[in-house]
Parts: C-alpha cells; structure tokens; sequence
C-alpha cells in the first residue's frame, strides 16, 4: 500500500514507493564501479534499493534523525548536512547523484551552485537522476500566471517564491517550507547545462505516487537526466 510519510523538519513527504526517477537511478547502480549519492535520502528508500543493486550509497539529509531511521546496511555512509554547502567529494569521484524532490527547496544560487559540485563530483560518464515540483500543482494555481509571465520576460528563476502563503491556501501548507522554489523542465535544462552537465532528457510529467490534491494539467512534477 502506498504511503507518504511526513518528513520531520517541514520538508514535504517521503513516499514508501519509488517514483519514476528514482527507479531509473537504481537501475543505473547496476551498472556502477564508484560509490553514488543520495541528496535528501530521508529515510532511505531510494538508498537501500541502490545498496541492493549494488553500490556503495552516501545517503545525505538534512535531518539526521531521518538517517537515524534507515536500517544499518553494508556499503550504507549516512552523511547529515544542507546540501551543497556541507557536502564536499573529490573530483570524479561518484558514479551517479540522485535529487528526488530536493531542488525546489533551493533557492537559484544554491541550486546552481549545487549543480556546479554535482558536476565537479561525477566521473566521466557519471550520471545525475533529479526530480522536483513545478508551478503546475492545483495549490499553486495562483501563482501560474505569474511564474509564466517571468519566464517570457527571462527571469533567470522564475519559479522562486518567497512567501508560499502568498499563492496557497493549501491545508497541508505548514508541511512545507515558508519560501519554495517551483521549477519547469526548462528551468533546470539551463541551469544543469551552465553547470557543465550534457542533459539527456528534460521533461514535464505527473509521476505516479502524486496525490490526487496536486493534480493539475499533468505537468505537476519535471524530471532531469544529466551526465557528465
């Protein structure tokens, strides 16, 4: 049964399911020879699948008492800290870094500056799995006309709001941070390129374990495939 747990410092949900995103980079650990990193692991769903395909997992996030959670298991390194300012790797040292629901909790410059490291991070070939928010989510009605024309105006983050009560009333509102930032596929597109990064596939969707209460146009959520 499908279940979405609330996370403990007001960072959204973590679902029992993998999504579509998370499933292609658990495939992509079968193949890997380096260790790869989870961002915002929370409590370490995607991680231990990784472990189970194979790889050696650093599961970060930001609140180590979900890492407190994930069962102990080989090839497991828990590493607490805000992503990217905490989180430090050499250079070409990672296979893959998996971002699941983590980069609308960013704002442009840690975003770019994040994707700059993930860069630095990733061996040749090595491969980023991202997916995040978009404005196109029924609480966030709103706030549409507004993301859309800053993006015909060429607002670098059009996607940015710094009061979320501002364009929702949402129920469950309290369970996200006061300030978010809601990306499109050609938002992200741009910013993992300026970092580096060659985009293999950068597209909007509705992933399947969205609740029915964000639905809006099918554009709810976007995904980014990126290599180095």
């Amino acid at each position: 049964m499908h279940r979405r747990l609330p996370t403990q410092n007001r960072t959204g949900w973590a679902s029992n399911q993998l999504n579509e995103v998370s499933e292609l980079f658990v495939a992509h650990c079968r193949l890997v020879t380096r260790p790869v990193l989870d961002i915002g692991a929370a409590f370490g769903l995607a991680s231990l699948a990784a472990i189970e395909a194979g790889a050696t997992v650093y599961a970060n996030d930001l609140d180590p008492a979900h890492l407190a959670q994930i069962p102990p298991a080989e090839n497991l390194i828990l590493l607490p800290g805000r992503f990217p300012h905490d989180l430090h790797f050499p250079e070409n040292s990672l296979d893959a870094v998996h971002a699941s629901n983590i980069f609308h909790f960013l704002t442009g410059p840690q975003l770019a500056r994040g994707l700059k490291s993930i860069a630095h991070w990733l061996a040749p070939g090595g491969k980023l799995f991202v997916q995040a928010a978009t404005p196109w989510q029924k609480p966030f009605e709103a706030f549409i006309p507004v993301f859309e024309s800053r993006r015909a105006a060429g607002v670098e983050w059009p996607g940015w709001i710094e009061k979320t009560a501002d364009y929702s009333t949402h129920r469950k509102l309290g369970q996200i941070p006061s300030s978010i930032h809601l990306l499109d596929d050609k938002t992200l597109l741009t910013a993992a390129e300026t970092a580096g990064l060659t985009v293999e596939e950068s597209t909007l969707y509705r992933r399947r374990d969205l609740p029915r209460s964000l639905f809006h146009d099918g554009r709810e959520c976007t995904s980014l495939l990126a290599k180095k």
